[in-house]
């Protein structure tokens, strides 16, 4: 079980759905006065340390005091087996990146 299936914001998105569709789909039912969710490219990167882990749950926490998402593109399956394994991964969106294979 992913994540993305006990997500609580209801996206109805399977995990890996690519980054230009998922954006797209959620976009088409924000509302004006909504503040946008937050996406973090992890494209091109191949390592991600403790610290870059830390950013991501600072990142999660104020984005979920502003009522908003943080959406994980082409993050490393390393570190999406991190976050899952500590039970984390619940709280982030997990997209592939255009063009990218899914994940």
């Amino acid at each position: 079980m992913s994540g993305h299936e006990n997500n609580p914001w209801g996206r109805g998105l399977p995990a890996g759905t690519p980054a230009l569709e998922a954006v797209s789909r959620a976009a088409a039912h924000v509302q004006e006065d909504t503040k946008p969710d937050v996406l973090i490219d992890f494209t091109d990167s191949h390592v991600v340390d403790f610290e870059g882990l830390t950013l991501l749950l600072t990142a999660q926490r104020l984005a979920h005091s502003e009522d908003r998402q943080v959406w994980l593109m082409g993050l490393p399956d390393h570190a999406w087996s991190v976050l899952k394994s500590m039970g984390l991964d619940v709280l982030f969106v997990r997209v592939s990146s255009p063009g990218g294979p899914s994940n």
